[in-house]
């Protein structure tokens, strides 16, 4: 008695049978369609058919490949900025730096910081020599375009586009069909359905028809959902909520008053030059003189705490706000009486090159908290419970910030290391002062971004805005 044979459908069958007469036993899944003549998505699920009754095997590999940005491709288009650059230097050999920002305009400190790190250019007392030979330079730039038109990299230059944004990554899956020896031989065709003919001619009798599994699973469907991001922010609002925190909100154009004075921030800080604050150019001031009590407090304060002159011109500039706690200084003046507990989710912005740990644009969780026992022990517990809800393991050590006295920084393991998600502390004298207010106030700002990155365990900050449909399913944050 032969061996049993494997009832098919006249699809499958015709499957094995295009790849039997073309001897092919290993394909690729992009490749059959053209290989078999059946469309990919139908193709996927008779291949699926065949792998269940083991006449082929199907291998899936999730690959990371590199795709050029909108950026990458304007530069191809146009010329690396450096390429610019040593185009301007060609014939002079040394020109001063504000005249290459007035030439190259938004790509100028690219330009020079790219060509300087190539030891293509110098600067030497404001100006920009022209250090290698410019045929040299330009053989150097051609070879760095030629990877970017192939995506062809070694590791640094890899990194140095991504950092730069010109490249990005991207994941697809690659499934690979493999034919069981013989597969053709095992089978027979099954009747998928009954003709006329069939039952005229009475040929049922003698013929196989395709059973039916009511067991089976029905298909998967995908219905609408928000991103996972979305989602998160949402869980943060619950969760605040359940701890007692009323949500408010401010404006994104922000002014210095709000944004730094505010919260003691001194006006020759670090943090207000133009690598980390966005100013607004047009209109580029507020009037503040229907603000003059609150300006003459803040003032004295200042004065009286940093020794210097306040500059109220400096005080009215319009920014991109900075820190969400620009709301936290806005929601002090209600003079709200205690206790009181309100938070904040919104985007901040500030002047930073995109890279798996910085975004220019990014979300901020700000909440305070204050009563007139209110101690730096019922910060640490709320916050702790925060983590706890969250299910993210919280340490803690001390820190410093200008507006908070003591302050303490808050850690989570992002793969196996410990990143810092944000900066807490009691409100110092002098804030509290300025806004008016006799009672203890804890305030705390986190990066949104890196919460979720310790929650699902994301090791870059570019996946939170990723769009492949595939990557989006995979994400369950419940």
């Amino acid at each position: 008695m032969g061996e049993e044979k494997i009832a098919v459908s006249e699809s499958e069958y015709y499957i094995l049978k295009a790849l039997n007469d073309k001897g092919i036993k290993k394909f690729n899944l992009e490749e059959g369609e053209k290989l078999i003549g059946i469309e990919k998505s139908k193709l996927a699920s008779l291949l699926k058919l065949l792998e269940s009754k083991n006449l082929i095997k199907i291998n899936e590999k999730r690959i990371r490949v590199i795709k050029l940005t909108d950026k990458g491709r304007k530069v191809l288009e146009e010329g690396l900025p450096e390429e610019k650059l040593i185009d301007i230097l060609n014939g002079k050999e040394i020109i001063n730096i504000k005249e290459v920002k007035e030439l190259l305009g938004e790509d100028a400190n690219i330009a020079i910081g790219q060509a300087k790190k190539l030891k293509i250019i110098d600067i030497k007392e404001g100006k920009v020599l022209l250090i290698m030979n410019y045929n040299d330079a330009k053989n150097l730039l051609n070879k760095i375009k030629n990877m970017l038109v192939n995506l062809n990299f070694d590791s640094n230059t890899e990194k140095d586009m991504l950092s730069r944004g010109l490249i990005k990554y991207d994941y697809v899956t690659e499934t690979t069909v493999i034919v069981e020896e013989n597969a053709i031989s095992k089978v027979e065709i099954l009747a998928s359905r009954l003709t006329h003919e069939i039952l005229a001619k009475r040929l049922w009798k003698n013929l196989k028809l395709r059973e039916y599994d009511i067991a089976s699973e029905p298909p998967t469907v995908y219905p609408a959902r928000k991103h996972y991001f979305i989602e998160f922010i949402e869980e943060l609002k619950d969760i605040m909520k359940e701890l007692g925190f009323k949500e408010t909100d401010g404006p994104l154009v922000e002014i210095e008053l709000f944004n730094f004075d505010m919260l003691f921030q001194p006006q020759d800080h670090p943090a207000r030059e133009i690598h980390d604050t966005l100013w607004i150019k047009d209109p580029r001031n507020y009037d503040i003189n229907e603000m003059k009590d609150l300006i003459d407090r803040v003032s004295r304060v200042h004065e009286r705490g940093w020794r210097y002159k306040f500059n109220q011109e400096i005080s009215s500039r319009y920014v991109l706000r900075s820190q969400t706690t620009s709301v936290s200084a806005r929601l002090l003046l209600n003079k709200f009486n205690p206790p009181i507990r309100y938070f904040t989710i919104g985007k901040v912005y500030r002047s930073d090159v995109i890279d798996a740990s910085h975004l220019p644009e990014f979300h901020q969780l700000d909440g305070i908290m204050g009563d007139h026992n209110y101690t730096f022990k019922d910060l640490l517990g709320i916050l702790k419970e925060f983590g706890e809800r969250l299910g993210i393991e919280i340490k803690f050590k001390p820190g410093y910030f200008p507006f908070t006295e003591p302050s303490v920084e808050g850690y989570a393991k992002i793969n196996n290391k410990w990143i810092e998600l944000f900066g807490a502390g009691l409100f110092r004298p002098e804030v509290l002062e300025m806004a008016g207010i006799d009672y203890r106030v804890g305030a705390w700002g986190m990066g949104v971004e890196r919460l979720i990155m310790a929650r699902l365990g994301l090791n870059d900050i570019r996946q939170l805005y990723e769009t492949n449909y595939d990557f989006l399913r995979s994400f369950k944050l419940r």
